[in-house]
């Protein structure tokens, strides 16, 4: 997570110096115009990404912030830090991204929930773990975990960013590592659990359904397994004599067709699969 967060907070320096060069560029302006001349090298070292111990440790700080944004003619202070809104996506998805690691750390069944939402997951899911028979790939299983975790960026985006905005509005760089790490420790899980309750767990009901498909032909396999081939000819008959086998294949083909369908339905009704986070 450490590594993740400190890569992003690079980014974010290496933006701040990049919106104040194109900024001051496009308003002709010197430095002595955005600042006064006691702050004219920090800013040179703001733009230049130069982060100075006794100065300028989180580049900026609040006085120089403050001239930056109002001779700059920047919205607001989070706005110079963060982008507008059209540039903000990249960086609060990987915020996002970190969030995720960092539930999984405390609470994996939480976050487990919430991606089977996204049903492709949960049908692949639920083979991996209960599947004697045909389980997936280990890189299937991850790839389809990763596209999940698009899936729920997808559908809590909006929320994330209005979050974030109302966290962020105020504050300026002071260690940001800090920030972000409070940030995502007090609403992440809040944002986990309000979306599986606002999905009345459906993904959780329909992993626990797509398990017990699973578990019934894990049974039929085993026993066949066991006997033999001489196993159908001699095995137990139902009340309307047929093979027990025959019923529980049944029941197996009902449900994988089922189970099929509801995915078919997701990828065709949920906006998520023409959306540009949709990959795999």
């Amino acid at each position: 997570m450490n590594n993740k967060l400190n890569q992003v907070i690079e980014t974010i320096y290496k933006n701040i110096s990049q919106r104040i060069i194109i900024r001051k560029q496009e308003l002709k302006k010197t430095r002595e115009d955005i600042t006064n001349s006691s702050n004219v090298q920090l800013l040179s070292n703001i733009m230049h990404n130069k982060r100075i111990k006794r100065r300028n440790p989180y580049l900026l700080n609040s006085s120089i912030t403050q001239d930056i944004v109002a001779n700059l003619k920047f919205p607001s202070t989070y706005e110079l830090i963060w982008g507008p809104e059209n540039e903000r996506d990249q960086q609060l998805l990987e915020l996002f991204f970190i969030g995720i690691e960092f539930c999984e750390e405390k609470n994996w069944d939480l976050v487990e929930h919430c991606r089977y939402e996204y049903l492709p997951y949960c049908k692949i899911s639920a083979k991996f773990e209960h599947a004697t028979f045909d389980k997936p790939e280990v890189e299937d299983a991850g790839e389809s975990q990763s596209q999940a975790n698009y899936y729920l960026y997808f559908n809590m985006k909006n929320t994330w960013a209005r979050k974030h905005k109302e966290f962020f509005s105020n504050k300026g760089t002071k260690k940001l590592d800090h920030q972000i790490k409070t940030f995502i420790t007090m609403q992440f899980t809040d944002l986990l659990n309000d979306f599986i309750k606002d999905n009345n767990h459906y993904g959780l009901s329909t992993f626990n359904l797509i398990s017990s498909i699973i578990q019934n032909e894990n049974l039929t396999n085993y026993e066949e397994m066991i006997h033999g081939p001489e196993w159908y000819a001699h095995q137990p008959l139902t009340n309307s004599e047929k093979p027990v086998a025959d019923i529980r294949n049944e029941v197996t083909d009902a449900g994988e067709k089922y189970i099929d369908a509801l995915v078919n339905e997701q990828r065709e009704m949920d906006d998520f699969f023409e959306s540009k986070y949709n990959y795999y």
